[in-house]
This record gives structure tokens, C-alpha cells and sequence, in this order.
């Protein structure tokens, strides 16, 4: 996660590298078992599902969730247009099931109720407390009563690490004049501030799935209800 380089938006970030994104992911970072923990997030005991996908991108995600529910319905939010036009190539046969919206997930509604599971994966580590507590809000407020959310991101290992980082990002801005905008600058939190950020935005579970070095998968359910989900409780 350097950050010495130019500073980026994030549509810019990743129009300039949709070409490569996948095999980044999948064969640089070796993240097929991260994807495969996420798919094991899904609850397994409903009939379909109709899902939120934030910062959805070429959809790595996706092709596990669709074994799981082959109908499921799909809302796919996402800044760069060529990360989208890649996930539509992939997924042309399901394009009667897919909503796909190029626009920034912070600038949309997404109604009350709608959704039985929001998902975000190494998307929100680029933003504030403030920002992430509100757009927390908003997800928690488009699942319906028995929904989950499931991020899996970066974060930071201690809070010393992500006090640097947020020096780090409130330096950067200052030395490029950036006061407004989504820039492609990472802020990763400790799963601790993750954690008190989702509890404030009003889930009452919040679990930690699964954790690496620098990545944490976080299930949170809106309601108490029993999604069975293996999870470890802090």
C-alpha cells in the first residue's frame, strides 16, 4: 500500500488499470481463498437473494456467488466504467439479473429494506471515519430486517499503524491542494475502529469471519437473527 506516486482519483486509478485488475488480484495476490471466504459468508438458507455489490468492479466476486444462488439479483455500484464494461463481458449471460450503476456508492440511494445482503470487498480503505460511519448507515438501512452485510478490506495491524496512515493521507491532500473528491489514498483502520464504526451505524452483530495480515472479512448482521456463519466474536 505505497502511497509515494501520483495521486490519483479513484475512477481515474482504476480505468487506468481494469486491463490488469484480475490477474492482480488472482495471481499477484494469490486471493482466490479470499474470495472463497467471502462466498462462504453468503447464507446458504434462502430461496434467492437480492444482493448490493459496492465498489462491485470486474465482479471477481460474483462468479462464487452466482454457484451459490445462479438467480440471484445483483446491484453492482462502481466508479470506473471500464472495470464494469469487464464485468459485463464475464457475466453477459446474466445480464437479465444484473443492475450495474457507474457512480460513486457515497452519491446513490439505496432505499430501505431491500437487500438481504450488502457486500464490499478492498473498497473502503480509502475513506475517513465519517465517511465510512455514513455510508454505514446507509447499508444498514437497505437490508431488510434478517440482512447481513460482509466487507472484507485492509486493515491496519495496530493503532499506532493506522494513526500513520491518517497523518500519512492528511499530508498527502495537503501537498496536492485536494480539499474534496474520492482520491485513491489508503486508510486502513484496526478491525477494533472497524468494528465500534458498525455498532455505531446500528448492527447489532458484528463479527470478525476471517483474518490475515493486513485483510479482515467483518459479518454484520442488522437484526439477531442465525445466518449460521462460523465466525469469531470480539
Amino acid at each position: 500500500m505505497s502511497q509515494n506516486r501520483k495521486i490519483e482519483t479513484m475512477s481515474d486509478f482504476f480505468n487506468n488499470r481494469a486491463d490488469i485488475y484480475d490477474d492482480h488480484m488472482i495471481k499477484e495476490l494469490d486471493l482466490n481463498v479470499f474470495y472463497d471466504e467471502i462466498a462462504e459468508c453468503i447464507p446458504k438458507n434462502r430461496t434467492n437473494i437480492k444482493l448490493l455489490d459496492l465498489g462491485c468492479g470486474t465482479g471477481l466476486e460474483l462468479e462464487r456467488i452466482f454457484r451459490i444462488y445462479p438467480l440471484a439479483v445483483v446491484t453492482g455500484v462502481d466508479l470506473s466504467s471500464k472495470m464494469l464494461d469487464i464485468l459485463k463481458a464475464k457475466y453477459k449471460d446474466k445480464m437479465s439479473q444484473l443492475k450495474l450503476i457507474c457512480q460513486s456508492y457515497f452519491d446513490i440511494d439505496y432505499g430501505n429494506g431491500v437487500y438481504d445482503v450488502v457486500l464490499s470487498t478492498y473498497s473502503l480503505h480509502h475513506f475517513s471515519r465519517e465517511l465510512k460511519l455514513s455510508l454505514y448507515r446507509k447499508i444498514y438501512s437497505s437490508l431488510k430486517e434478517d440482512g447481513i452485510y460482509i466487507e472484507g478490506d485492509y486493515t491496519a495491524k495496530t493503532t499506532d499503524e493506522e494513526n500513520r496512515f491518517i497523518v500519512e493521507s492528511e499530508r498527502i491532500r495537503k501537498a496536492g491542494g485536494i480539499t474534496d473528491g474520492l482520491y485513491h489514498i489508503d486508510i486502513p483502520f484496526t478491525a477494533e475502529t472497524q468494528m465500534n464504526l458498525l455498532r455505531q451505524a446500528g448492527f447489532k452483530r458484528a463479527d470478525i469471519k476471517k483474518q490475515w495480515d493486513k485483510t479482515t472479512i467483518f459479518v454484520c448482521e442488522k437484526n439477531l437473527k442465525n445466518v449460521n456463519i462460523h465466525a469469531i466474536r470480539i
